[in-house]
């Protein structure tokens, strides 16, 4: 007979998610054209094809479940099934650069895309396209005006993925909740990529390697996944309005900043960068000593237009936003000097409110007779014209160095 004795077994079920930057009150949405919002999404999502991740912590949880669920429908039980949830969970998108790896799953790189995104603090709404099994899904969802979001990306570079997030976004231009959409370019494109609102398009070139952080093995090009940078870009774009406001620009080295980067797989020299540029797409930079950043702000318009650049864009999607609910408040009132200067008031609170936070230099309302005259009224017609001036973000810096001979008095010639 065996002697008494305390038998202590540890089971390891977690999934430890990385950590990422604090949470910012901006919005993404990722187009998703396979099964992940199917598989990972509660039984409303995958009605719906519409998947609300809440954070980094949420997006591991569902992979955690899903794994959960996969093991149990394979008649896996007991303490094996614990010890099992976790390692198969990782296995998922335990994936390296080259196909095959680790076990392959159809929406690895939209995994790995929606997971690079929520590193920079936002939460994202995933929109399923096309008809999987157990979903009645496809893009209105996402194109929906009561749902609301601040930028939509890329999951994937094919040309399904630009036919649904172009879908989108000249969609939501239409409605009172314009978005942006940022879309993937190679850093040897020299045609932007474009919709019907030019204005509302990011275009932006290059993809990296980084780590696997739920895979195992050495950092070698085995273990490092290669990922498209729209996440990344469309989480500098809403860490401003975390860190600042919509109006500032998101390139640079204050909020520029890409995270979670082993090395591009094209870091584009100086004169491609110019390509790049002049073809109105943004290039991502790795520089030494300073890391890996987003090193352009322009959109899709023409340079002759302010909207070429990414701050100004957002400046007046915000003043949409806000300026809709102000109009539809004056909606079946009488058309008289009272409304007028009630519209006036409200408007001139965003705009002061929007001037001291340096989104505008100055700014004008015209709502009198003079653009209301009585055909317009009688036609039951408000008019109301606001003129601003946004303030303009540096492209360019010159600076000269002069050498002076050190007999000469510096103080006086300066």
């Amino acid at each position: 007979m065996a002697r008494p004795n305390v038998t202590i077994k540890v089971i390891d079920e977690s999934l430890v998610a990385p950590i990422g930057e604090t949470t910012s009150p901006g919005i993404g949405a990722m187009v998703s054209r396979k099964a992940m919002v199917s598989d990972l999404g509660n039984t409303g999502e995958k009605q719906s094809g519409l998947m609300t991740v809440e954070g980094i912590t949420d997006l591991f949880g569902k992979l955690r479940n899903y794994a959960e669920k996969t093991l149990i429908s394979e008649g896996v039980t007991g303490a094996t099934l614990q010890g099992l949830i976790g390692v198969t969970a990782a296995g998922f998108i335990n994936v390296g650069a080259a196909e095959g790896q680790g076990v392959t799953k159809a929406w690895m790189k939209e995994w790995w895309a929606l997971h690079n995104f929520l590193q920079y603090g936002s939460s994202c709404l995933v929109g399923q396209t096309g008809t999987v099994s157990n979903t009645i899904s496809n893009t209105s969802s996402l194109s929906d005006p009561t749902i609301g979001f601040d930028v939509i990306f890329m999951g994937d570079t094919g040309d399904a993925d630009l036919t649904n997030l172009t879908s989108v976004v000249d969609s939501k231009a239409a409605s009172d909740v314009p978005v942006l959409g940022v879309v993937a370019r190679s850093v040897t494109d020299t045609q932007k990529a474009t919709g019907a609102n030019t204005e509302f398009y990011v275009n932006v070139a290059g993809s990296k390697y980084h780590l696997n952080g739920v895979g195992q093995g050495n950092l070698d090009a085995s273990n490092l996944i290669l990922t498209n940078l729209t996440p990344d870009v469309a989480g500098c774009i809403t860490r401003c309005d975390r860190d600042s406001y919509p109006w500032f620009s998101p390139a640079g080295r204050v909020r520029g900043r890409i995270l979670n980067v082993v090395r591009l797989l094209d870091n584009p020299t100086i004169s491609q960068q110019d390509i790049l540029f002049d073809a109105g797409i943004n290039p991502v930079v790795t520089f030494p000593g300073e890391g890996t950043l987003l090193f352009g702000d322009k959109t899709g318009a023409s340079d002759t237009s302010t909207l070429s650049r990414i701050n100004v864009s957002r400046l007046f999607i915000y003043l949409r936003k806000v300026i809709n609910p102000i109009a539809r408040s004056i909606l079946f009132e009488i058309n008289d000097a009272t409304t007028r200067a009630r519209f006036a008031l409200a408007a001139t609170t965003v705009l002061e409110q929007v001037r001291g936070q340096r989104g505008i230099t100055d700014y004008r309302i015209i709502c009198d007779e003079t653009n209301n005259p009585p055909e317009l009224v009688q036609a039951r017609v408000f008019v109301a014209d606001i003129l601003v001036k946004p303030t303009i973000a540096i492209n360019y810096v010159r600076i000269t160095f002069t050498n002076k001979n050190l007999n000469d008095n510096l103080s006086a010639s300066l």
